[in-house]
């Protein structure tokens, strides 16, 4: 009885265990290791030609100049960031405009703000509230053109007392002839008392009480 050799073409095949745990991404080092390795294993029939060499050392080249201009961004980010932390605590004890409808009340004395009416109004009720949301004072001003308007608050309540320091914020309520709503554009002014850096984004402090950001800031009144 013969017996016939049986051939083992099975291909195998290299799994990657599911809990293995790489990088996704290749570092200097990575690619010249893999490179080496490249080298030693190629096939000696068919080596690697001075083409492909030359691509591959191109591409690395690449990443090395890749990398050092990220570094660079990043260098210079971080002084473009101090230069404009400087600049900000410049503005301490300088008066300065801002957008938004904040106020801060300082030893009794209130924020400046002002308010722009894009229309006429035939009703116009400026309301003033405390960080609580309780409204503390207000003012009929009855009709008025479009234009710029100060707010003219004396820091006391409803009933004549000056309210305690802290922040507040105002309203400013505007209806036409037909009873429409005018667009009301607030602003307000203080003193910067205060630059803290320790969020995302640098914040400015107004007379002791009131936050707002960098980019609200509209003008350094001198």
């Amino acid at each position: 009885m013969s017996i016939s050799g049986v051939a083992n073409n099975t291909t195998s095949t290299l799994v990657q265990p599911k809990d293995a745990v790489g990088s996704k991404t290749l570092n200097e080092s990575d690619f010249m290791k893999l490179f080496i390795t490249q080298l030693q294993y190629q096939d000696p029939m068919k080596p690697m030609d001075n083409y492909q060499m030359a691509s591959q050392l191109a591409q690395f080249s690449n990443m090395q100049a890749t990398t050092k201009m990220s570094d660079n961004m990043e260098k210079l980010l971080d002084f473009q960031t101090s230069q404009n932390n400087l600049q900000l605590l410049s503005l301490l004890n300088n008066k300065v405009l801002v957008s938004g409808n904040k106020i801060g009340v300082k030893d009794g004395v209130p924020s400046s703000g002002e308010f722009t009416l894009s229309n006429a109004s035939n009703t116009t009720t400026v309301q003033i509230y405390n960080s609580a949301d309780h409204l503390v004072w207000q003012e009929d001003k009855g009709g008025l053109k479009a234009g710029h308007y100060a707010l003219k608050w004396d820091g006391k309540n409803l009933l004549g007392k000056e309210v305690p320091d802290g922040a507040y914020y105002y309203k400013v309520k505007a209806l036409d002839a037909t009873g429409h709503v005018v667009d009301v554009d607030s602003k307000s002014s203080g003193l910067v008392t205060g630059v803290d850096f320790s969020g995302a984004s640098p914040a400015i402090t107004l007379d002791g009480h009131i936050q707002v950001g960098a980019d609200d800031i509209l003008q350094v009144i001198k």
